[in-house]
């Protein structure tokens, strides 16, 4: 399959990456969050980040369209609960740390999956 087939955002060659260094700073930013809405909102987007982590381990994704094409609504969905929660920063964590290292991991997804914002 030539990569013409494959949809930009899966060309990424470390898009795993990203959305494991996310996975890994919202657990980080869970114990910070200071309500249970934002828990619950840190906690959802982590879940849905791990199924997507989950479907690429389990593929070849640069090389499976249909799975690219399937993906991409949770994706879409996952990207806009980040943006939810870069903007709240701020007001779930006060640890200058927890909030550099969600804002970078979230920036990082942003930039390779902007076509999904």
């Amino acid at each position: 399959m030539s990569s013409s087939t494959t949809p930009t955002i899966f060309q990424i060659p470390d898009i795993a990456d990203a959305y494991l260094a996310t996975f890994n700073a919202l657990g980080r930013a869970y114990w910070d969050a200071s309500t249970i809405q934002e828990k619950d909102l840190i906690h959802g987007t982590q879940e849905a980040i791990g199924e997507i982590l989950t479907e690429i381990d389990k593929q070849d994704i640069a090389n499976n369209t249909a799975l690219f094409i399937q993906l991409t609504p949770k994706i879409s969905a996952v990207n806009k609960a980040l943006q939810k929660i870069k903007d709240d920063i701020n007001n779930i964590t006060k640890n200058i740390n927890t909030a550099s290292t969600v804002l970078a991991a979230i920036s990082k997804i942003m930039s390779l999956t902007p076509s999904l914002f």
